[in-house]
């Protein structure tokens, strides 16, 4: 195993760990409630539905792609970028169904996203910036995209879903102007 594919599988389970710790101890400073009300409920079962259907197509595509004998990435690659696009289409839909933020907290909620979607966008760009032009890796290896274009499938990720929240932002406010 590479320094690079062990730093990175230490960095994957450190951030899995750190998000679980970090989602038990807000769901007890929550009191373990519920803070979306059934309207918010039903468009997240939505979202899922969709953020899944999204997955499998994608990995329909790659299947169909593997078959054909089209190799234009690693595995790894593969199931990140899988990954990526379902949570991302999740959290969009969420955001402009007004079902991602809790009812009580939202507007907290709304910035806290905000500041850590930045947060990790920057770290991943610097990350792939650091990976790619300093450490002078290429993201293409045998003709195919390799992990060490993961930060920045990452990052654009997360700039989508800050996107969809300023969006939603500026919708919401305007709504209310109107009103």
């Amino acid at each position: 195993m590479s320094d690079y594919s062990l730093g990175f599988l230490i960095g994957f389970v450190v951030v899995i760990v750190i998000t679980l710790i970090i989602a038990v101890v807000l769901r007890f400073r929550n009191n373990n409630t519920n803070s979306y009300d059934e309207r918010q409920l039903i468009a997240r079962n939505a979202a899922y539905k969709y953020s899944f259907f999204t997955l499998v197509f994608y990995c329909i595509l790659c299947g169909m792609l593997d078959i054909a004998d089209i190799k234009w990435a690693e595995i790894v690659i593969q199931m990140f970028l899988g990954m990526f696009m379902s949570v991302t289409v999740f959290v969009v839909i969420c955001i402009f169904k007004d079902a991602y933020f809790g009812i009580k907290k939202g507007k907290n909620n709304i910035y806290t996203f905000l500041y850590l979607s930045a947060t990790i966008t920057v770290v991943q760009l610097f990350s792939f910036i650091f990976n790619v032009f300093i450490d002078k890796n290429p993201i293409i290896t045998n003709g195919m995209l390799n992990s060490h274009l993961i930060p920045l499938l990452c990052a654009v990720a997360f700039l989508i879903m800050m996107i969809a929240t300023v969006i939603k932002i500026i919708i919401s406010k305007k709504e209310r102007e109107e009103e």
